[in-house]
């Protein structure tokens, strides 16, 4: 009897002993399965961002990338390529005038439907804060994060686009929204509602091959181009031509070194139509040596 009583005893006092190392094991179990916290969702969104901006980048300057980023070699391929009517594209945060307390960290979300996106397959999403060169997004699962956004009025306009960067132009793709840090700007002059155009190729670093034929890419709005309404194009201050119809232009070979290339929506007399500097649009891009 004495004996069974010293048994239960051990075995009790194996029970205490261990609980707190299962307690200890469960909370650490519990901590891993948990759902990460917004804060470090974020910073993996932020770190994504910059890996493909990088890789995209790289890909600008490579010849043969992965999955093939050459232009297309006939006009009918390019305008084959930009019209899918079926997709459809949505900026859903922020939402159009909302007022955001900080931009220390800016999360854009969006939906895109019927339509692939993906670093494999190279297609993506053209996003561009504030008439600043595009940025690619390529994970349709992730939000694109602007950092350090000053007080004030902020655009953000953003399409879906190929894997050569061609935008489609189709159906309800391109979106253009509005909104504000801290405050709205007292001298913001861009109006969303009048005609504008939307700089999107080329931009960056090209190889000495890519550089032989470049693709001008551009989106208009809320006008229709003939000879009232043009788009001009120029490079190095020469004027290269002007487009009286919207779609895709390949530019003329360029030489190695820095070449500014510059966009204009203009009247009929060839004036640049006002809108908050958003219809003059210049960027400076480089054509690597052989």
């Amino acid at each position: 009897m004495r004996r069974n009583s010293w048994l239960c005893l051990s075995i009790a006092l194996t029970f205490v002993l261990a609980a707190p190392a299962c307690e200890k094991d469960s909370k650490e179990k519990a901590q891993a399965d948990a759902p990460e916290s917004k804060a470090k969702q974020g910073q993996k969104a932020k770190q994504k961002d910059k890996e493909d901006q990088a890789a995209d980048d790289e890909e600008e300057e490579a010849e043969q990338p992965a999955h093939s980023s050459s232009i297309p070699g006939t006009e009918n391929q390019l305008l084959w390529d930009q019209d899918v009517p079926e997709v459809s594209f949505e900026i859903t945060n922020p939402k159009d005038g909302q007022v955001l307390e900080s931009g220390d960290s800016v999360e854009v979300t969006f939906n895109v439907e019927q339509y692939r996106i993906g670093r494999q397959i190279g297609q993506h999403i053209h996003f561009i804060p504030d008439n600043q060169p595009y940025i690619a997004h390529y994970a349709n699962d992730e939000p694109l994060v602007l950092e350090d956004l000053e007080p004030g009025t902020h655009t953000i306009r953003a399409f879906p686009a190929r894997h050569y960067h061609l935008s489609l132009k189709e159906g309800d793709v391109f979106e253009t929204i509005t909104f504000h840090v801290e405050e709205k700007s007292k001298d913001f002059g861009f109006n969303p509602d009048e005609p504008y155009i939307t700089y999107s190729r080329p931009k960056g670093t090209y190889s000495a091959a890519a550089g032989k034929e470049l693709l001008l890419d551009y989106y208009v709005s809320n006008t229709e181009l003939g000879d009232d309404t043009k788009v001009v194009y120029s490079v190095d201050g020469e004027k290269v031509g002007e487009a009286t119809e919207w779609k895709p232009v390949l530019l003329p070979p360029m030489k190695p070194g820095e070449h500014k290339v510059n966009l204009k929506l203009v009247d009929g007399e060839g004036n640049v139509i006002k809108n908050g500097g958003y219809n003059n649009t210049t960027r400076t891009i480089t054509v690597k040596e052989e």
